[in-house]
């Protein structure tokens, strides 16, 4: 029912509460940019606590929003070898409907509004230069709103989810 649905989710009302770092946290939060997939029982023998403190200080860095837990994709193994930043200005009254449009197609990785010359920032990945060109050409091209288009092609990625990649500098 909607009531036991709305008793599972968190309560986002009150801000939460940060706790404050202890030197096990940091080695844990190292332990986990190293390996976020790590067990319990690993985080725990890198920090030499138990599996079950392990457990609670991450969980009350994540609750507190000390620390979010992300993935990153290589996108070469999906497949994926091409990407850019698609500098779009649509016509005020289309901007909603166009950034939604945009923001259910797979290709699109990233989508938001924006201020300057374009109001439109997408972030693309195509498996290569031809479909990134038949997207602009083809799901680009047939948006009504859109009045110009700008692309800044990515080369290299050297930093995501706001972790360097060793030796990618």
């Amino acid at each position: 029912t909607q009531t036991e649905l709305t008793s599972l989710r968190p309560d986002l009302s009150a801000a939460p509460t940060r706790p404050v770092l202890q030197p096990l946290d940091h080695q844990l939060i190292t332990a986990l940019i190293e390996d976020g997939r790590a067990p319990y029982t690993d985080l725990a023998r890198r920090a030499n606590t138990t599996a079950l403190t392990a457990r609670r200080r991450v969980e009350a860095l994540v609750n507190g929003q000390v620390l979010r837990l992300a993935t990153e994709v290589d996108l070469a193994r999906l497949g994926v070898r091409t990407e850019a930043l698609l500098w779009i200005t649509v016509a005020p009254g289309g901007l909603e409907e166009t950034g939604q449009q945009l923001s259910r197609h797979p290709q699109i990785r990233f989508a938001s509004a924006t201020t300057g010359p374009a109001n439109l920032l997408v972030a693309v990945a195509a498996t290569d230069l031809d479909a990134l060109y038949h997207f602009m050409s083809e799901t680009i091209g047939s948006l009504e709103h859109i009045t110009t288009l700008e692309v800044t092609p990515i080369l290299t990625g050297v930093k995501r989810t706001g972790l360097v990649r060793p030796g990618s500098l």
